[in-house]
């Protein structure tokens, strides 16, 4: 049996755009000769609902970086999440130096009011300046999203209010290379990992949340499956590292590639699926 634990942004999926239909048909070619397809993310389950929809049939998911986990029939479960006394001492440090950050939770993301950070946000879409057009649709799209999601005035304060929720990741997006730089020791801790993943960020999750971890537990189910791990950026690093077959897009960070034993197509042309039909459907 092959099993494929695969990333979805940068990977399966380019931000915002359309999924290739070959990634959508190398999982129902998998699926029909027995082997497992899983998806692999830093995005919390509540944020699946459109991908999920366009597929013919559900895949398992390891959701948060490994905080949680969906299988097909199954509820949905939770591994290793931030405590609440190591949030307030994340947040702490990221209100001081007003750092423009998003929470995770177990019930969708939160944060302040998107207004709050109008000068964070000016910084980021200057930084970005020099990707052209795609920079200023990166931002489009994140700004759009996060007047989405539920704000509120005082984070801390909701979560402290609702210990029913868990707090699956904080994420942060800032301007400057130098303060990304010293926030990542600042926020680094024994209860909690920091990392980068998308352009300008840092996520901060449990040092046991991590896709390492969870396809480690998921793979005792399966002790003679052959497992490939397939990502384009730094927090997909832990999942390279603990599969049989390493593989990154050939969009992957320069890091990534240097630790798979193959480079496949891009994000952007089906990279996920050609390899799949031409490696590993009979």
């Amino acid at each position: 049996m092959n099993i494929v634990f695969c990333d979805i942004d940068g990977t399966f999926q380019n931000l915002a755009g359309p999924i290739p239909q070959v990634n959508f048909d190398s999982i129902e070619a998998l699926h029909k000769q027995g082997d497992h397809f899983v998806f692999v993310t830093g995005r919390g389950y509540g944020q699946l609902d459109e991908l999920m929809n366009q597929m013919d049939s559900e895949c398992d998911v390891i959701f948060g970086n490994g905080s949680g986990y969906k299988l097909v029939g199954d509820e949905v479960k939770y591994r290793q999440c931030l405590t609440i006394e190591e949030a307030e001492r994340i947040l702490g440090i990221l209100e001081d130096r007003a750092i423009f950050y998003h929470i995770h939770t177990s019930e969708g993301i939160i944060l302040k009011p998107v207004s709050t950070y109008q000068k964070n946000i000016l910084a980021l879409r200057e930084k970005m300046a020099f990707m052209g057009e795609t920079g200023k649709e990166i931002m489009d799209f994140k700004e759009n999203f996060f007047e989405e999601q539920q704000q509120v005035s005082n984070p801390l304060a909701y979560l402290k209010e609702h210990p029913e929720v868990k707090i699956i990741k904080i994420e942060l997006m800032e301007a400057s290379d130098e303060e990304r730089d010293l926030l990542r020791d600042k926020l680094a801790s024994e209860m909690a990992y920091v990392f980068s993943s998308f352009t300008q960020c840092l996520e901060v999750v449990h040092p046991q949340s991590t896709k390492g971890h969870a396809i480690q537990e998921f793979m005792e189910k399966f002790p003679e499956a052959t497992s490939y791990g397939i990502g384009d950026g730094e927090n997909d690093l832990a999942m390279l590292a603990v599969v049989d077959v390493s593989v990154a897009v050939a969009n992957a960070k320069e890091i990534v590639k240097e630790q798979c034993s193959k480079i496949i197509g891009d994000c952007e042309s089906g990279g996920v699926g050609n390899f799949i039909f031409e490696e590993l459907i009979k």
